[in-house]
């Protein structure tokens, strides 16, 4: 009993003694991906990206509209592989959807787990020659063709009075899908947070606010730009009112605002920046802090910055100066936070539009959620990139499960950049025990011809990978080789070329990581 105390206890220490990080140089964009880490398309006209979404595949669906010179612009929603090509086996690669008198405008997009899209819009049409704008929702298959079980023809539309456009989308647990957008009252030229509820087969969910839908009748001319789940089915609303302030409402699983959100009684969060504050988008942690990225602009020009609150709508000052992180690139420098997300190891990203006023590039920042700049992230903390002379319009970003992020936006074309961004990999030393699965490397120090020992409870598909002590791949040595339940010894052949030093051999199963253990030659 006293030796497998103290085996443990040792074992736990040399642990802790050899934790490290395989990384590749995080903010540097990601040469494997279109070429030299960038991709442009052009979909027939000028485009203006929306959205975007990755599928558990890894491939990537942009929407946008397309604008060809001196017509109506068009939806269009594209797919690419993982590796940045056109997904050809996507219906035509980018898929129009125009049907009759009516067109479509997207506004966001989400995966269902089943594999379906789903996208959140406006549909407008005439109607006694006056133009009317409804709420939209479109479902396609995953091969991209429509999908005739949601609301019969795979379009539902939500008409309330005057005018309304879907912005922001959620997908519950239960199926039914939350939409947020700009609605319009009994005056159309006065617009208000709306959200509406639709179930899964696409019909109107009346037991949600009324008959479906919300709308936030204090906040007079709102914008909605971004919603996200709060305390389980809670919904944080973000956008901007007609005075130029930035707005946030918490509201409840069934859509009704919460008083006590805030500071003011209403549940509204309304505050003046500056001449004018936008925001643009929020990310929710696992603790359920909020954190938002937006812009401001003083006398001069526009400043990004980020906020973080509590669930309950209180900042939190300990989060850069009370509560808020307020970007100066430069005298001359305009940025606009755009985008903010939480990577797989628990830090902030936020995406960026920055430059002069005749040109704007893509750009990058990574913090800790205590706000703290990661300054090893691209150059002291920054990473930048462009397309070429002109504005490229940073609109939107993904973050892989590899932890990589993809940018999003557009010039005249779509345009895409990824960026290199390391996901954590705990190295130690101590062998790897769960379920009676066991993996260990002898003899180590290690000579030319090392025995993986495998005893494994069920068959299974394992690959082997050899990293130096930089976190930098060496060599592949098993691809995806299955092996059977017990006992199994693989001899792993090791180059005399191998330097002297430490490595580290890195075991996964169907792609996730079951052990990595360090070695010496």
């Amino acid at each position: 009993m006293k030796k497998t105390l103290l085996y443990s206890i040792s074992a736990l220490i040399l642990s802790f003694l050899f934790t490290n990080t395989i990384s590749a140089q995080e903010g540097t964009l990601d040469e494997t991906f279109g070429i030299g880490g960038q991709i442009s398309n052009n979909f027939g006209g000028a485009s203006t990206v929306f959205d975007a979404a990755l599928q558990s595949d890894g491939k990537i669906i942009v929407i946008e509209s397309a604008t060809p010179f001196g017509q109506s612009s068009e939806f269009v929603i594209v797919r690419y592989l993982a590796n940045g090509d056109l997904d050809s086996s996507f219906d035509r690669v980018g898929a129009t959807t125009i049907l009759g008198e009516k067109d479509f405008g997207a506004g966001a997009i989400a995966i269902q787990p089943d594999g379906k899209i789903v996208v959140a819009g406006v549909v407008r049409n005439k109607v006694n020659d006056v133009s009317e704008t409804d709420i939209m929702l479109i479902r396609y298959n995953e091969d991209g063709t429509l999908d005739s079980t949601f609301d019969q023809d795979g379009i539902a539309t939500g008409p309330l009075k005057n005018s309304q456009s879907g912005s922001a989308i959620l997908l519950q647990a239960d199926g039914k899908i939350v939409v947020g957008g700009t609605f319009s009252l009994d005056n159309w030229q006065i617009n208000t947070f709306g959200l509406a509820r639709f179930n899964a087969d696409g019909s109107i969910d009346t037991t949600y606010g009324t008959n479906g839908f919300v709308q936030t009748p204090t906040i007079f001319r709102g914008v909605l730009n971004d919603i996200k789940f709060v305390d389980n089915e809670n919904v944080i609303a973000v956008g901007t009112n007609f005075a130029s302030n930035f707005l946030m409402i918490k509201y409840d699983a069934m859509g009704q605002v919460i008083p006590g959100f805030g500071s003011n009684g209403n549940g509204i969060i309304e505050e003046k920046f500056n001449e004018i504050a936008l925001l643009n988008k929020c990310v929710v942690s696992k603790d359920n802090h909020i954190y938002v990225a937006g812009s401001s602009r003083n006398a001069t020009k526009y400043n990004a910055f980020i906020g973080k609150y509590d669930s309950n709508g209180v900042v939190d000052t300990s989060f850069g100066v009370n509560g808020r992180i307020v970007k100066e690139f430069g005298n001359t420098i305009a940025s606009f936070a755009d985008d903010i997300a939480i990577d797989s190891k628990n830090e902030l990203i936020v995406g960026y539009g920055v430059g002069p006023t005749s040109n704007y590039d893509f750009a990058l920042e990574s913090y800790s959620l205590d706000g703290v700049l990661k300054t090893s992230f691209g150059t002291n903390g920054y990473f930048s990139t462009n397309f070429g002379a002109g504005h490229d319009y940073f609109q939107t970003m993904l973050i892989q499960p590899d932890n990589k992020i993809v940018m999003i936006g557009n010039n005249y074309d779509q345009v895409i950049a990824r960026v290199n961004n390391s996901k954590k990999v705990v190295l130690s030393t101590d062998n790897f025990t769960v379920n009676s699965t066991v993996i260990n490397v002898s003899p180590n120090p290690v000579n030319e011809f090392p025995v993986l020992n495998l005893q494994l409870q069920k068959a299974t598909n394992l690959s082997v990978d050899l990293y130096d002590a930089k976190g930098i791949l060496v060599s592949s040595l098993i691809k995806n080789k299955l092996y059977a339940e017990g006992s199994t010894d693989q001899a792993l052949n090791l180059s005399n070329n191998l330097a002297k030093g430490i490595y580290f051999l890195k075991v996964s199963s169907n792609g996730k990581l079951t052990k990595t253990i360090k070695i010496i030659k």
